[in-house]
């Protein structure tokens, strides 16, 4: 008889991780982001444990940790985590400057000129300084003219 209670827990339990991965964390970052990432001089570096690195978004707060392979990922949310373990390309993108391949969990992350939360991954901070002074500095100076 008591089998008949874990089926309500159950789905209640998975319901509560699909909510909590896809709006919890992000309205956080949605109220802070700007202030993070951005500042008159320049670009910041992400922490990397605060990026969920399958949705490429920026969480303020600490995620799940993934050790895979001497190296750590972080994901938002339980299927994030299976993402990452299982699919090797959500651990890679390119970096925007240089079209490089980049791994996550090494990469200089900045938040992505004019988003509020998504991420930018470069292989080095010199390729993000780059592309920040390329594409943001320059569409800030010539709206202002």
């Amino acid at each position: 008889m008591k089998t008949k209670y874990y089926s309500p827990i159950i789905f209640a339990l998975i319901l509560f991780a699909l909510i909590s991965c896809n709006s919890d964390s992000k309205s956080t970052a949605k109220n802070t982001f700007n202030t993070v990432i951005f500042s008159d001089s320049g670009i910041t570096k992400l922490p990397n444990n605060e990026v969920c690195m399958v949705n490429n978004r920026f969480m303020n707060s600490v995620q799940i940790a993934v050790p895979l392979n001497n190296k750590i990922y972080y994901g938002c949310c339980e299927g994030c985590v299976k993402t990452l373990n299982e699919d090797s390309t959500s651990r890679f993108t390119s970096d925007p400057l240089s079209r490089e391949q980049v791994d996550k969990s090494i990469a200089f992350i900045i938040g992505k000129p004019g988003s509020k939360e998504d991420v930018l991954y470069f292989k080095s901070e010199t390729n993000a300084k780059e592309y920040f002074e390329k594409h943001f500095k320059q569409s800030h100076s010539s709206k202002a003219n």
